[in-house]
C-alpha cells in the first residue's frame, strides 16, 4: 500500500510550513499586542486588577487565529513554489513526470486540514471565547472583579467605609499605613489606623474580610461624653460586597452563536425577523470562510510560479491584494445579509463562485502553458509597472555615491 505523503509531498509542505506559520503567528502577534494595549489602559481606567488583560487576550486568541490562517495558508503555497520555480527544483520535478496538478496535492491536503481548524475557531470556539470575553469586560467594568485601591487615595466601599492606604507590599497584597472611616447610625463614627493589613477571602462570596494589625480604634459617639480608643494587636472588619447584575446567557447575539445553534434557529428556532437576518449572515458568511481555504491554493501556487530570469514578485503582490479585497467584499457582503435583507447567495457566494472561478483560470492556465499563463501575464504587467521605478532608484543611488 502506498503512503499517503510522499518524499515530494513531504518536501513541498516543508517549504510551506515556515511562511504559514511565521505569517499565522506574526499576524496574531501584532493584533493581540496592539489589543493590550488598549486592554492595559481600559483596565487601569477602571482600577481593575492587571492579571485581568491576559485572561481577556486568551479569548481573543481563536479570533485573530481565524483572521490568520487563510493569509498565512496562501503565503505559505505562494511562497513555496516560488522558492521552487525560481531554484528550478520545480523544473526538475516536473521533468520527472509530476505535473503541477500532482504538486499541488500536498497544499490541498493542508488546505483541507486548516479548513478543519477554521471550522472549528468560526463556528464553535470563536462563539465561546466572545462571549467569555464580553463578560470579562462586564465584570471589569461593573466591579465584579474587584477593584484595585490606589496608595494614598480615599477609596469609598459599600456601608459607607472609607479606606485609604499608605503602600503596599508582597505584589499589593499586604496594605500598609491604614487608615479606614465608617458611619454607624446617625450618631456614630468609627475610624481605625493599623500598622498593616490584608483582605481575605469569606465562605460568603458577598463578604470579604479586611484583617487589620497593630493599630487603633477610636469610636465616637455624639451621645456619649467622651470617644472610645481601643488598642489592637488583630481586628476584622466585615465588608460587604456590592451587589452586581449578572451577565447575560450566551447566545444573546449571533457572534456568541456556534454553527449548530445558527442552523437550529434557521429552521425554526428563531421567530424575530431582525434576528433571523442577522443568524443568516453570520451562518452564509462562517462557511463561505471556511470554503475559502480550498480555493486558496488554485490562486496562490500559480501566482507563485516566478520567472526566473527577472525574479518578479507581481504574483504576490496581485495575490495579496485580491485577498484583500475578497475579504472586505465578504464583510461587505455580510452587513447586506444582515440589515438590508439581501439574499447571502447573491452577497456571499456569487464571491466565492467568483474567486473559485479565477483560481480555475489560473490553475488551469498554467497547468496547459507553464510561465505563460494568466498568472505569468499578471508577473509581466507587474514588472512592466515596477520598471521604470527599478531604473529611477538605480539613478539615484548612482546620484548618492
Amino acid at each position: 500500500m502506498a503512503p499517503l505523503l510522499s518524499r515530494i509531498d513531504i518536501y513541498i509542505l516543508r517549504k510551506a510550513a515556515v511562511p504559514l506559520l511565521s505569517t499565522v503567528a506574526i499576524t496574531a502577534a501584532l493584533l493581540l499586542l496592539e489589543r493590550m494595549l488598549r486592554l492595559f489602559d481600559f483596565v487601569v481606567n477602571e482600577n481593575g486588577p492587571i492579571d485581568i488583560v491576559w485572561q481577556m487576550l486568551a479569548h481573543l486568541v481563536p479570533h485573530y487565529m481565524g483572521m490568520a490562517i487563510p493569509v498565512g495558508l496562501f503565503l505559505g503555497a505562494l511562497l513555496a513554489f516560488r522558492g521552487l520555480s525560481l531554484s528550478s527544483e520545480l523544473d526538475g520535478m516536473m521533468a520527472s513526470g509530476a505535473g503541477l496538478t500532482r504538486l499541488i496535492r500536498p497544499i490541498m491536503i493542508l488546505a483541507v486540514f486548516l479548513s478543519i481548524v477554521e471550522f472549528g475557531l468560526l463556528g464553535y470556539l470563536q462563539p465561546y471565547s466572545r462571549y467569555e470575553y464580553r463578560q470579562l469586560d462586564f465584570e471589569l467594568r461593573s466591579g465584579a472583579l474587584g477593584a484595585s485601591i490606589d496608595v494614598g487615595d480615599f477609596v469609598t466601599l459599600s456601608d459607607g467605609l472609607l479606606l485609604r492606604v499608605g503602600g503596599t507590599r508582597d505584589g499589593g497584597r499586604e496594605l500598609l499605613d491604614i487608615f479606614l472611616k465608617r458611619n454607624v447610625g446617625t450618631t456614630e463614627e468609627i475610624s481605625a489606623t493599623a500598622k498593616r493589613g490584608a483582605f481575605y477571602a469569606t465562605d460568603n462570596d458577598q463578604t470579604v474580610l479586611l484583617r487589620l494589625f497593630d493599630g487603633r480604634l477610636i469610636d465616637f459617639d455624639t451621645d456619649k461624653i467622651k470617644p472610645r480608643v481601643l488598642s489592637f494587636e488583630a481586628q476584622d472588619i466585615v465588608i460587604n460586597l456590592p451587589a452586581v447584575e449578572e451577565f447575560r446567557r450566551r447566545g444573546g447575539e449571533e457572534l456568541e452563536t456556534t454553527l449548530t445553534e445558527l442552523h437550529q434557529a434557521l429552521n425554526g428556532g428563531e421567530s424575530d425577523p431582525v434576528m433571523r437576518a442577522r443568524f443568516r449572515s453570520s451562518y452564509h458568511w462562517r462557511i463561505v470562510n471556511i470554503l475559502t481555504l480550498l480555493v486558496i491554493p488554485f490562486v496562490a501556487v500559480p501566482l507563485g510560479l516566478a520567472n526566473k530570469r527577472t525574479g518578479a514578485a507581481g504574483g504576490l503582490v496581485a495575490g495579496l491584494a485580491g485577498l484583500i479585497v475578497f475579504n472586505e467584499l465578504l464583510e461587505a457582503g455580510e452587513r447586506k445579509v444582515a440589515f438590508d435583507g439581501a439574499s447571502p447567495f447573491m452577497a456571499l457566494w456569487v464571491l466565492l463562485f467568483l474567486y473559485a472561478a479565477i483560481g480555475a483560470v489560473l490553475f488551469a492556465t498554467s497547468v496547459l502553458r507553464p510561465g505563460r499563463g494568466v498568472a505569468g501575464a499578471i508577473d509581466r504587467i507587474v514588472d512592466f509597472v515596477v520598471m521604470p521605478l527599478r531604473v529611477l532608484v538605480r539613478m539615484l543611488k548612482g546620484d548618492g555615491t
